[in-house]
């Protein structure tokens, strides 16, 4: 089994330092003295929005990007636990053993849980028609509202199921450069939603944060690349409150003067040079950043001054989302000995509290939410590691209640509890009525390790103990699960079982069913029986086309997710 990720202590910084470091002019002659190699859309968006950019077919651009008025608005939010939650006890539990405290004679056969595993608060139960481990306790008030997938497959990768949920499921390799008919599901979702919207698709992800990647080989277009699709449905980093304000103000600020005479003369300039074949993808970067700035400064005319410096200060607001000081701030953390990263995201409380804000200002209509510090879900533990002293005091797997309460349910019932009390404009419906709100991670954590492999090799029985002993029990695991909320979901309902004895998926039919070839209990096919040919395991890429479906967006050419949507999530 893999070695456990090495994980070192998350370090806070203040707002100064809240998003990956924007050019200054001088940087950007540099820069584009050398050839403008590696300098991507933010890059010129950044300096645009700092220091301004040349006229230039204003009026045609305020035709081409007026906001068109939509007669059903349509919200999606991903929340995303990064790092991979205990699947077993959240949304696909599985009621086992704890042998902690009766050991088996085949190791294999074990399984390991938190150490209160079983007891009051700790179990596996069922509210409404929803089975769900102890993880998920403080969400029931959610439940009539949620659709949950619990069987459901992913990778094992970080980094790659990472983008896997964020592009779905086909084929294609990470540092490959994404091309012009790729989008990520939020992308997809602004490509025919965002039009109307100053900051339509928002995001708190920052997939280069991730320590098992080298980012010498992701620049560009490869791996997660911001700006696929229309202006409008390209990828905004929020950051912190402070951060987006501040380039709000700047918008506002933009669409009433034109930038300082200098800088126009400079930015001409480097216009002029840029326009050439030989910079390739510079060339599209700087023409897309220009249009991204140009569609901002537009939409900055609607935007006002009051509102933009009120927004994020609310004290009922904050209060009601547990906001502190502290929460705003982002954390750095090393992964694997490299160096410190960061998503330049405050808090997950914070992240709902400005997702309600820029709902209820009409601001915007896409939301990436993920946790902010990385990894903070990556709970390894060595088999070992289990029990503790001389007297083997049974420790358990790590309880991730407090991670699922803080970076989920908390936020996540505040918001949704506000969603349902606002109303859209004058409609007589709530933001909630139009909004998905979709609930997911990478990937599972194990609660077992197969020793066959070990005791087959040919070492020492001293250094087989070690190994078994050393063995990531809770490592990442390719079983995980799904939730959907909002006002087109099929709410109080369950769909798919993990069998007790595979500890894997039960494969889906068409409606939603178990495939009755298979044990409902233990996950085993029936003697006799082979899967049907209609059967199927979701995966990320299923959850993709379904949150696209849930806002009556038809998946199949959005991307190239190849997955369909799982029809039964919604209502009829």
């Amino acid at each position: 089994m893999a070695e456990p990720c090495q994980i070192g202590e998350n370090v806070a910084v203040p707002d100064a330092c809240t998003s990956p470091p924007g050019l200054s002019r001088r940087s950007f002659a540099q820069r584009a003295a050398l050839g403008l190699a590696g300098l991507t859309c933010t890059d010129f968006l950044d300096y645009f929005l700092r220091h301004g950019m040349p006229h230039g077919g204003r009026s045609a651009v305020m035709a081409a990007e007026r906001a068109r008025e939509v007669s059903r608005p349509k919200f999606l939010i991903y929340w995303f636990l990064e790092g991979g939650w205990m699947g077993y006890d959240m949304f696909n539990p599985v009621l086992t053993d704890n042998n902690l405290l009766s050991r088996l004679e085949n190791i294999s056969d074990e399984r390991y849980r938190v150490l209160r595993y079983g007891e009051d608060g700790f179990r596996i139960r069922k509210h409404g028609n929803i089975r769900y481990g102890f993880l998920c306790e403080p969400g029931k008030p959610l439940f009539g509202d949620m659709a949950v997938l619990s069987s459901m497959h992913s990778g094992t990768f970080h980094s790659g199921q990472r983008l896997i949920t964020h592009m779905g499921s086909y084929n294609f390799r990470h540092t490959e450069e994404r091309q012009e008919d790729e989008r990520s599901v939020m992308q997809a979702f602004a490509e025919v939603c965002g039009q109307p919207y100053v900051l339509p698709n928002v995001s708190w992800h920052w997939w280069l944060s991730d320590g098992e990647l080298n980012e010498a080989q992701y620049t560009g277009r490869r791996g997660y690349y911001h700006a696929l699709g229309p202006v409008h449905a390209h990828t905004i980093y929020a950051g912190t409150p402070a951060k987006l304000k501040s380039m709000l103000m700047r918008m506002r600020a933009r669409a009433d003067r034109a930038g300082a005479a200098q800088v126009e003369r400079f930015l001409d300039a480097t216009h002029k040079n840029v326009l050439t074949d030989e910079y390739g993808e510079a060339v599209k970067s700087y023409n897309s950043a220009r249009q991204i700035y140009q569609q901002l400064s537009v939409r900055g005319r609607s935007l006002d001054r009051a509102t933009i410096s009120q927004l994020f200060t609310d004290p009922e607001l904050r209060s009601r989302f547990g906001v502190t000081a502290a929460d705003e701030l982002i954390t750095y953390r090393s992964v694997n000995g490299n160096k410190a990263r960061s998503k330049f995201a405050p808090k997950v409380n914070v992240q709902a509290m400005m997702t309600y804000e820029l709902m209820r200002a009409g601001l915007s209509c896409g939301f990436w939410i993920e946790s902010r510090d990385i990894r903070r879900f990556d709970s390894h533990r060595a088999r070992s590691g289990l029990w503790r002293g001389k007297e083997k005091t049974p420790v358990g797997q790590t309880d991730q209640t407090g991670m699922c309460n803080e970076d989920l349910w908390q936020p996540l019932l505040a918001l949704v509890e506000l969603l349902k009390s606002t109303q859209y404009q004058d409609t007589g419906t709530s933001l909630f009525d139009h909004t998905t709100i979709v609930l997911t991670s990478e990937f599972g954590r194990t609660i077992h390790g197969d020793v066959k492999g070990i005791t087959e090799m040919k070492i020492s029985d001293k250094e087989k103990r070690e190994k078994i002993g050393g063995q990531d029990i809770c490592q990442h695991w390719k079983v995980t699960s799904a939730a959907f909320l909002g006002g087109r979901v099929r709410g109080d309902t369950q769909f798919g079982r993990i069998g007790e004895h595979t500890l894997l998926a039960i494969p889906l039919m068409p409606d939603g069913s178990l495939d009755p070839a298979y044990d409902p209990r233990t996950g085993e096919l029936i003697d006799g029986r082979t899967q049907s040919d209609k059967s199927r395991i979701p995966n990320h890429g299923s959850v993709y086309a379904t949150a696209l479906h849930l806002c009556d967006i038809n998946p199949k050419g959005r991307g190239r997710n190849d997955r369909p949507p799982l029809e039964f999530i919604r209502k009829a």
